[in-house]
């Protein structure tokens, strides 16, 4: 005996959903749900708490952060000034024989001299910004073209080993996801111990601006990782193959 096959149509597939959550009929409109409530006083506090907290604890946080770093990928290299940072950030882009690197515009790279530590080792620099001699599709063919990419960052997380890039003028995503290396320069008082105290942070800047913010934050957490439904894991398909941090201080 063979028996017939039965087929769900659409409206029967969403009538068995309503009626899994407990409702007999469509949801003919978007429910007014309450924004939350914030207090920006509390929050300020919660983040002075939170600063003091990684103060004391600095050394231990910094230990936790290359300990999963290590373990999640990252190449760690621990430097006491900037003027050793540029010199590392040399190294590595001899030791992967770069020609042309790419980086952006944040305020560690006006201390750590990269332009310089690069050209030192023949590799061309090159800042990932738009403006009046780029457009943006030239930035994303010079992106692809790199061989390193180089960017501050505006956290670490320590519990992750992620370091956190949020978008702004002159700092693109692509200087960490097109080229196959990628260089990330983390100042140890950018360091937080956990997500629960980055967020906290970005509530606050959420507050302080209104809710204008970047519609997007890059976490690099390590070494591009892909894996198939046969769960092969292959590294660097998908963003950069080899990930090193540059922790100063």
């Amino acid at each position: 005996m063979v028996e017939k096959e039965t087929k769900t149509d659409k409206s029967d597939f969403l009538q068995l959903v309503r009626e899994a959550i407990g409702r007999k009929t469509p949801l003919l409109y978007a429910p007014d749900y309450p924004p939350l409530k914030s207090n920006y006083t509390r929050q300020q506090e919660k983040v002075r708490t939170i600063t003091a907290k990684n103060l004391a604890r600095k050394s231990k946080i910094l230990d936790q952060l290359i300990e999963n770093a290590s373990f999640a990928g990252w190449n760690v290299h621990r430097v006491s000034d900037h003027e050793s940072a540029a010199e590392k950030i040399g190294e590595i882009a001899a030791s992967v024989k770069a020609k042309l690197a790419v980086r952006t515009t944040e305020t560690i790279l006006k201390s750590v001299n990269v332009d310089g530590a690069l050209r030192s080792k023949k590799v061309t620099p090159v800042v990932l910004a738009s403006g009046r001699y780029r457009s943006k599709s030239d930035l994303k063919e010079v992106a692809f073209k790199a061989d390193l990419g180089i960017s501050g960052v505006s956290f670490a997380i320590a519990e992750t080993a992620s370091c956190v890039l949020i978008p702004r003028k002159g700092v693109a995503r692509l200087t960490s996801l097109a080229p196959p290396v990628f260089v990330a320069i983390v100042q140890a008082d950018q360091v937080l111990e956990n997500l629960d105290d980055y967020f906290a942070m970005v509530r606050l800047q959420f507050q302080k601006t209104r809710g204008r913010y970047p519609n997007y934050t890059n976490f690099v957490s390590g070494p591009s990782r892909t894996a198939d439904i046969e769960q092969t894991l292959t590294i660097g398909v998908h963003g950069p193959g080899i990930v090193h941090m540059v922790l100063v201080g």
